[in-house]
């Protein structure tokens, strides 16, 4: 018996050699799956976005039909206060408040921003890693600078006189 505890009482070259052979090839075929949560964590808030910009174009939409303000140039009284709408549809830029109110500042309630840039036209917006940009007919909110367009990692509403539209692009996330 005492023959037996002894021999028993570590492990052998062989065996740790092979459990590190194992937790090598464990973390070749792991890692990979955890170093890109970083892109599905933006993937992800895009979309998110994207889900609450259409459902506040609803929710806005719907109020706009229930004053009776589906004409051109409409102005809407929103929770969020007074906004110009088109067709029953809000604008991306509002001209009927001073200063002038962008559609995601308005309705997203958007604050403490480390940068902006704001000209007559358009406004750029950082808050650190998610950035901001809207004009007269674009609101795009996501990662990256200037019109996030280059970036490839946005949610946009896109209106229009004739129409309004929603896109996303997540290729460059």
């Amino acid at each position: 018996m005492s023959d037996f505890l002894r021999k028993s009482s570590g492990f052998t070259l062989i065996e740790l050699v092979v459990v590190i052979i194992i937790l090598g090839v464990l973390s070749v075929v792991a890692a990979p799956k955890f170093i890109n949560l970083s892109r599905d964590a933006k993937v992800s808030s895009v979309e998110s976005f994207l889900g609450d910009m259409k459902s506040m174009i609803k929710l806005l939409h719907a109020k706009a039909q229930i004053q009776g303000k589906l004409g051109d140039q409409d102005r809407v009284e929103t929770d969020y206060g007074v906004y110009e709408f088109w067709r029953g549809y809000p604008e991306n830029k509002s001209e009927a408040t001073n200063p002038n109110l962008y559609f995601l500042e308005a309705f997203f309630g958007l604050t403490g921003a480390i940068s902006e840039d704001k000209t007559n036209t358009r406004r750029i917006v950082s808050y650190g890693d998610l950035s901001v940009y809207e004009d007269n007919g674009n609101s795009r909110i996501g990662y990256g600078t200037g019109t996030l367009i280059a970036d490839k990692c946005y949610a946009s509403y896109n209106h229009t006189a004739t129409t309004q539209s929603f896109t996303i692009d997540t290729d460059g996330c």
